[in-house]
């Protein structure tokens, strides 16, 4: 079967299926039909109207064709290669060795169609670099199972199949209800203040004639309507299994993804309780992966990391942690207060200001309205810096950065004793060097570093800026 694939796989310049101009851009065609019908001239004239979106329709269908009979793909000895684009020509080169894992997609159009994507987990690559859609559902896996052969060989291959079928029939270790996913998004601070000044809108609009105008609460309802269909519809039905290559979760309603941490590539974590979830006992908590963490496309946070718990209680937090970092207890940690004439630089949330570490990590937290619990850990650490603004050499404090590749946690304790920083700063130092010569490292993968101050300041370095991180 495998060598079936392999031959008919070498053609050159094999197109995607026919019909993936239309699954990639039938959203375009329905946000067009909606602003027809909403338009109070256009209604009145059903005829030009319908002129309209037939125009539409049509433009988009050629459109889609044109980019369909330019893209094109192949595999080569040691790459599969993608040419794509008729006005600009763009060549993408995957190498086989730099493919992490692959998996087959069906976002809910193509499922409707019998259509699946490949999507390549690639080292040091943006996540739109490993997509290529659409094929047929079993010619995807075909080409899964060609690619897997090429990049890992055909005994590794066979083991990740016999495994997706074990992790198929395995119950998972960990399940987050849609209940909890909805309560969590209702209450998370973005939805809270979008729906608190939409309804005063609407009340002062209608019911105190400010004549305020109801297309200023477009961006509210926006805030409202946008965290819930990312956070509900994106990770419904949540689950977090085990493999033998490392943690692996599946999420999503419509367009069902699944991502592996395999065990030695975390750098770092973070654990997000804004207010009202901590009164619960609610948290959420990111991974930055090595060559995974840091990427974006269009839209995204260039900060954002890999979910490992969208929404979880304090227990559930605990064991993940343990699962990701064997041995590993949070709560066993002795963190370190930040000193008092810290108050003036932070009146109300100097006491939250701490940090702590073991043989494993360094812990920091910060925020009040917003708790950030940065977890890094000590081998993974870039540098460490120390920086003092003005304001804080009046007040003898400085803050300790621990600098990690691009991603969600940045560690930095804040406000520290000027003395009890410079010696954190060596500490750390020599903790992170010590890790590195006893810690087995993996592949080494392309990162991004986060970058650095405005004025390029390092250890000691002053910086005007005297406080900018979540209150």
């Amino acid at each position: 079967m495998t060598g079936q694939t392999q031959d008919t796989a070498e053609v050159i310049g094999q197109r995607l299926h026919p019909l993936t101009p239309f699954v990639k851009g039938w959203g375009y065609f329905v946000v067009a039909a909606v602003a027809l019908v909403n338009n109070e001239g256009l209604r009145q004239n059903l005829t030009f109207a319908g002129i309209g979106l037939a125009a539409v329709l049509v433009g988009g269908i050629l459109l889609g064709t044109l980019s369909w009979w330019f893209t094109k793909w192949q595999l080569t000895g040691d790459a599969i290669r993608v040419d794509s684009g008729f006005l600009f020509r763009r060549t993408r080169i995957i190498r086989f060795d730099r493919i992490q894992a692959i998996d087959v997609a069906q976002p809910f159009v193509a499922r409707l169609f019998g259509m699946a994507e490949l999507r390549m987990d690639v080292a040091g690559g943006g996540k739109s670099d490993g997509k290529l859609s659409y094929f047929r559902y079993d010619e995807a896996q075909e080409l899964r199972t060609t690619l897997l052969v090429r990049a890992k060989g055909q005994q590794a291959a066979e083991q990740q199949e016999s495994e997706q079928q074990a992790e198929a029939e395995a119950p998972p270790l960990l399940t987050v209800p849609t209940t909890r996913l909805l309560g969590a998004t209702l209450l998370s601070s973005t939805v809270v203040g979008s729906a608190g000044a939409l309804i005063w809108l609407i009340v002062a609009t209608m019911v105190l004639n400010f004549h305020i105008g109801l297309f200023a609460g477009l961006p509210l309802l926006l805030g409202v309507v946008q965290p819930i269909w990312k956070q509900v519809v994106g990770n419904h039905g949540f689950t977090l299994s085990d493999t033998n290559h490392g943690l692996r979760t599946k999420r999503g309603l419509f367009d069902v993804q699944r991502q592996t941490i395999p065990p030695g590539r975390v750098q770092g974590l973070l654990i997000t309780e804004p207010l009202i979830w901590r009164l619960i006992g609610w948290s959420r908590v990111e991974l930055d992966i090595a060559g995974v963490a840091g990427q974006k496309e269009d839209g995204d946070n260039d900060h954002e990391g890999a979910q490992l718990l969208p929404v979880g209680e304090r227990t559930e937090v605990a064991y993940v942690l343990s699962r990701v970092l064997p041995g590993f207890d949070l709560a066993g940690i002795q963190m370190h207060v930040a000193p008092e004439q810290a108050k003036w630089l932070r009146p109300i949330g100097w006491r939250y200001l701490t940090y702590g570490v073991d043989d494993q990590v360094m812990v920091t937290t910060r925020g009040w309205v917003s708790r950030r619990t940065s977890i890094v850990l000590h081998h993974k650490t870039q540098s460490v810096r120390m920086e003092q603004g003005p304001l804080q050499r009046r007040l003898g404090l400085a803050d300790v950065h621990v600098d990690t590749p691009l991603g969600p946690t940045d560690a930095i304790a804040l406000h520290r004793d000027q003395v009890e920083a410079a010696a954190l700063v060596q500490a750390q130092s020599d903790r992170a060097r010590e890790a590195r010569r006893t810690v087995s490292a993996p592949i080494a993968v392309q990162t991004q570093p986060n970058p650095p101050s405005p004025d390029g300041s390092s250890s000691s370095a002053a910086s005007p800026a005297e406080d900018s991180s979540d209150r």
